[in-house]
C-alpha cells in the first residue's frame, strides 16, 4: 500500500442513469489496496439518483468528491473529472463496471517500475455474474520505449489489418489503464465530444508518451447484463455519429508521421468497413420498415469514407464470413446484405 498526503491516482467516473450499479461501482474502489487515492464521480445531468448518491458517499469518505455538471456525454463527462483531479495518475471507470480490489495498486505498481507513463491492461466481460473468456493484454509484460516502439501498440488503435482475424486483439477501452496525468496535462489531451473516443484518446496518449507498458491479467470488471446500449436504442443520428468518428480517425492517420501513415490507413479502412457492417446491424434489428431500413443502408453504403474505403480493400483476405458481407456492401447488395445483418446482430463490435 502506497501513502502520501497528494493522492497518487484519481479516479474518474462519469455517472448517469446508473444508479442501479453504482454503490457496486463506488464500493470496488474505496476497498482498492492502494489507498491514496480520490475518487471523481462525475454526475452528468443524471435523471436518477446518482447525484444524491455520489454526495452520501462523499459525506462518508474524504477521497470521494462530487461534480455535478449538465449531461454532454461520457467524452465531456471525462474532461470535468480531468480539471478537478490532484493525482500524479489519473484513471476511469465507467459507472455500471468495477474493478478488482489490488487493481489500482498493480497498475500504480508497474509505472513506477518501468517510468511508464501509460499502463495498459485488459477487462473482462461479466454477463450476471459470470466472468467471460479473457486475455491478458497482447504486450503484457512489455515496456516500449520512442515513437518507433509504441507506434506498434498505437497502431491497432486503428484498426486490424486485412487478414483472417476478426479483430485486433488490443484492447480499446481507456478503462483498464493509468494514466501519467502530467502527459496529459501538458499535452492538453481530452476526450473528444464524438464516438469512439477512447480510441481517439489513446491514440493521442500513445502519440505523445515516450514511455508506455502493459500489464498482465484483466482486472477492470466489464459488466454486460440488460444496461440499455446503442444496439439497443438505434436512431437514425447514430449514422452520422459513426461517419463523423470515421472522418476524424482519418485526420489522426494523416497526422502520423509520414513512415507509419501508410499502414494507419489500411488498418482505419478495416475499422471503417467494420464498423459500417456493425451499422447495417443496427439498422436491421430497428423498429422500421423495411422500406425505411433499405433507404437508411443505402444512405451508409453509399457515404465517400465508406466507399473509398472499400475501393482497393484485399477483402479476401478476410474471414469467410466477413468478405461475403464485404461483397454485398461494396456492390450496395441492399436487401443480401440487410439479410445477412439480421442474422448476425448482437455480433459486432462497432
Amino acid at each position: 500500500m502506497y501513502m502520501s498526503n497528494k493522492p497518487v491516482v484519481s479516479v474518474i467516473v462519469p455517472m448517469y442513469n446508473t444508479e442501479r450499479y453504482l454503490r457496486y461501482c463506488v464500493d470496488s474502489l474505496l476497498k482498492q489496496t492502494i489507498n491514496n487515492i480520490e475518487i471523481l464521480l462525475v454526475d452528468d445531468g443524471s435523471p436518477d439518483a446518482c447525484g444524491e448518491i455520489a454526495e452520501q458517499y462523499a459525506r462518508l469518505d474524504e477521497r470521494v468528491k462530487v461534480v455535478h455538471r449538465d449531461n454532454g456525454g461520457l467524452g465531456p463527462a471525462r474532461n470535468s473529472g480531468l480539471a478537478v483531479a490532484t493525482g500524479e495518475y489519473v484513471g476511469f471507470v465507467d459507472s455500471d463496471d468495477w474493478v478488482e480490489e489490488d487493481m489500482y495498486e498493480r497498475l500504480y505498481r508497474a509505472a513506477k517500475e518501468t517510468k511508464a507513463q501509460v499502463v495498459f491492461s485488459n477487462l473482462k466481460r461479466v454477463v450476471h455474474g459470470n466472468s467471460q473468456k479473457w486475455s491478458s493484454h497482447p504486450f503484457a509484460g512489455r515496456t516500449l520505449y520512442g515513437d518507433k516502439e509504441i507506434f506498434e501498440l498505437r497502431r491497432s488503435f486503428y484498426g486490424a489489418l486485412p487478414n483472417k482475424l476478426r479483430e485486433d486483439p488490443v484492447p480499446v477501452s481507456a478503462c483498464p489503464n493509468l494514466y501519467s496525468r502530467q502527459l496529459i496535462e501538458d499535452n492538453g489531451i481530452r476526450f473528444r465530444a464524438i464516438r469512439s473516443e477512447d480510441i481517439l484518446f489513446n491514440t493521442d496518449i500513445c502519440k505523445a508518451a515516450d514511455c508506455v507498458a502493459a500489464l498482465d491479467g484483466a482486472p477492470y470488471c466489464y459488466r454486460k447484463d440488460d444496461q440499455d446500449s446503442i444496439t439497443k436504442t438505434f436512431r437514425v443520428s447514430t449514422i452520422d455519429s459513426f461517419f463523423v468518428f470515421f472522418e476524424t480517425l482519418l485526420e489522426e492517420c494523416g497526422n502520423e508521421p509520414a513512415i507509419f501513415q501508410g499502414e494507419c490507413f489500411k488498418r482505419a479502412d478495416r475499422r471503417i468497413i467494420d464498423y459500417t457492417r456493425g451499422i447495417l446491424i443496427l439498422i436491421a434489428s430497428a423498429s422500421l420498415s423495411d422500406c425505411e431500413k433499405r433507404r437508411l443502408a443505402d444512405d451508409a453504403l453509399g457515404r465517400q469514407v465508406f466507399v473509398s474505403a472499400c475501393k482497393s480493400f484485399p477483402f479476401w483476405r478476410l474471414p469467410v464470413k466477413q468478405a461475403v458481407f464485404f461483397v454485398c456492401m461494396k456492390y450496395k447488395m441492399i436487401g443480401l446484405a440487410l439479410c445477412l445483418a439480421k442474422g448476425r446482430n448482437g455480433k459486432h463490435g462497432a
